[in-house]
């Protein structure tokens, strides 16, 4: 009994009884201990009598025809100390006792509960075992600790791409916050977003949608992978036209989720009866990303070098030819760099570096996220620099941790495939460049920026932030710090303010 009265100094056993009369017979004249250790493992998270929606919610649900579910809400945690959630769809019951949610701030909530010391916002991804034998039904609910709290007769079942954007977008409320305080949420959201994108580009098919010239014996392929907008894509052509013509270079030119892509082609091929260039088009059935839309790309490209290119990469306007030569010079067994200006003709890129930083959460804990930096970003070296004082400044750059960006680079075909292409591990963009050079410095491959390659970088043109973008940027961070947390390769931020 001494237990009892030091856990709790009153506990009334009879009214706990008479309450819960099912049990009555099987505890009747029972020792008091049972009872009380009873309360503790069940009663305790019995709510029987109130309402169940004022201590949970569920707001809303998102749902694809694969199993997958994504819902957000809020709880009182100090009522619910576990969740556990049950998913029917018309009559079979998927039941989620190892959910993990990703608890977040919710100012609103806590001002109603009282409880200001934990979060209870919260959002949780849930899979069932077996996408493809998954039967979708008109009825869905889904219930927090047994009870229903969301109920629809005529459910609405999105693709997996569909449902991948939509639960992107909804995490955004995470995304937006200090990094500090979301990733822990993000490492393990992108563990659980990882097989629904792998998904959904493992679906993707490639069409070809225009070819031409494709006996030109080419040394190198120039591969450009475009997301949406290719109104820039003519520009690029004429820019580049009067070298294309005469060069042992083809382009191949990945669409991802382009419309109106049949116009685009005859654009193209009417460009091409002017300009008599090496040129391939290929539509992607939806959004394959940056990684997949490339490797795509260097799988069919013919040449024996591979140079990837953004669709908003210019030469100069004046003084090209060492910039253009970048496109032909063999980088041997390494991976080969250029210089990116903006339009300004100030430095955007001679050279990219990956900082650790401490990642602070308000409850205490810490944890260490990466960060990409550029050397000199905006600071120095124009785009009419002298080259001996480009030469010397990239000279004083520390080789061992310097990586070029996918904008403009270039490597040998089998190379590429040696090291196993960029990794589809990153959700549609971004990091995947970074996490590449990184490898490519741990496996010895010689990493040089060309001086003498001199482009302007035209980033960020039409190009916009929405919530689910802003949202795979978040993941994508998280999965490469954990990943690369420990390579040698990353600096610290005392070292980052000297390289800066």
């Amino acid at each position: 009994m001494n237990m009892v009265r030091d856990v709790l100094k009153e506990f009334s056993f009879d009214e706990y009884i008479e309450t819960n009369s099912d049990l009555a017979a099987h505890f009747s004249g029972r020792d008091r201990d049972e009872i009380f250790n009873h309360f503790k493992e069940f009663g305790i998270i019995e709510r029987r009598g109130i309402h169940l929606n004022d201590y949970v919610n569920i707001e809303g649900v998102l749902c694809s025809d694969k199993g997958d579910f994504f819902i957000t809400g809020w709880a009182d945690r100090r009522i619910f100390q576990t969740i556990e959630i049950i998913v029917q769809v018309g009559y079979v019951k998927y039941r989620f006792a190892d959910a993990e949610p990703c608890w977040y701030d919710r100012v609103d909530v806590n001002t109603v509960l009282g409880d200001h010391d934990q979060p209870s916002g919260f959002c949780v991804l849930l899979h069932v075992d077996d996408a493809e034998a998954f039967l979708i039904h008109s009825a869905l609910s889904v219930s927090i600790n047994g009870v229903a709290l969301f109920q629809q007769n005529i459910a609405r079942w999105l693709s997996t791409e569909r449902f991948l954007q939509d639960a992107l977008g909804a995490c955004a409320i995470l995304s937006d916050r200090p990094i500090g305080e979301t990733l822990g949420s993000a490492k393990r959201l992108h563990r659980q977003f990882l097989p629904v994108w792998q998904r959904v580009i493992h679906g993707m098919k490639f069409a070809k949608l225009l070819s031409v010239d494709t006996d030109r014996k080419v040394r190198t392929s120039i591969v450009i992978t475009i997301y949406r907008k290719a109104d820039m894509l003519l520009v690029q052509l004429s820019e580049l036209a009067e070298f294309l013509e005469r060069a042992a270079v083809e382009l191949v030119v990945v669409l991802n989720d382009v419309p109106n892509a049949a116009v685009l082609a005859e654009e193209v091929m009417a460009f091409c009866q002017i300009h008599p260039i090496a040129i391939s088009l290929y539509q992607c059935s939806g959004n394959s990303g940056f990684s997949a839309g490339n490797n795509f790309g260097a799988s069919v490209a013919r040449g024996n070098v591979l140079v990837f290119m953004n669709p908003d990469v210019f030469p100069p306007l004046d003084k090209a030819e060492g910039s253009l030569a970048f496109l032909l010079s063999d980088p041997g067994d390494g991976l080969h760099g250029a210089m990116l200006y903006y339009a300004d003709g100030l430095l955007m890129h001679s050279g990219m570096y990956v900082v650790q930083d401490l990642a602070c959460h308000p409850d205490g804990a810490t944890d260490h996220a990466l960060r990409v930096e550029h050397f000199g970003k905006g600071l120095t070296l124009d785009i009419d620099a002298d080259k001996k004082a480009v030469v010397r400044a990239i000279a004083a750059i520390p080789q061992q941790i310097c990586i070029p960006s996918a904008a403009l680079w270039k490597i040998r075909k089998k190379q590429f495939a040696k090291m196993g292409g960029l990794s589809t591990d990153y959700i549609y963009a971004y990091y995947e460049d970074a996490a590449f050079g990184l490898e490519a410095l741990k496996a010895g491959v010689p990493v040089t920026i060309d001086t003498s390659a001199r482009w302007i970088h035209m980033e960020g043109v039409g190009k916009s932030m929405p919530p689910h973008v802003r949202s795979f940027l978040w993941l994508n961070r998280a999965h490469f710090s954990q990943t690369y947390a420990d390579t040698p390769h990353v600096v610290d931020t005392l070292m980052d303010h000297s390289l800066l």
